[in-house]
């Protein structure tokens, strides 16, 4: 079960990027900040050339940036809440690196949150 910004599970499953292949002209559904979440914007990122595919791929890390912040703003301190609040920091740069046209780095940004 991932955690979404309510401070709640959600039972949804994100796309295995390993199983399917990847179309970076579709849009990732961003409803929280799992795992599975963050590997199917990492595989989209690095699948994607366009600057069509970039403004998609800027869209699901301000989706990221966004639920963590609400997290962030409900949650107590605690060690979940510092890893958050580094993803937090994590999604407002690699949203930098795609804005740069660099979404392979954007990727390895948020790779070192699995």
């Amino acid at each position: 079960m991932a955690q979404n910004g309510h401070n709640r599970t959600t039972g949804r499953q994100e796309v295995n990027p390993g199983r399917q292949e990847v179309n970076p002209g579709h849009i990732v559904s961003v409803q929280d900040f799992s795992s599975d979440t963050l590997r199917n914007i990492i595989a989209h990122l690095k699948a994607s050339s366009s600057f069509e595919h970039l403004v998609y791929r800027e869209a699901e890390l301000d989706a990221i940036w966004t639920i963590t912040g609400f997290f962030l703003a409900n949650e107590p301190a605690s060690s979940v809440r510092d890893e958050v609040n580094r993803l937090h920091a994590g999604a407002h740069r690699a949203h930098d690196l795609v804005a740069e046209r660099r979404p392979g780095a954007a990727a390895t940004v948020l790779e070192a949150f699995l």
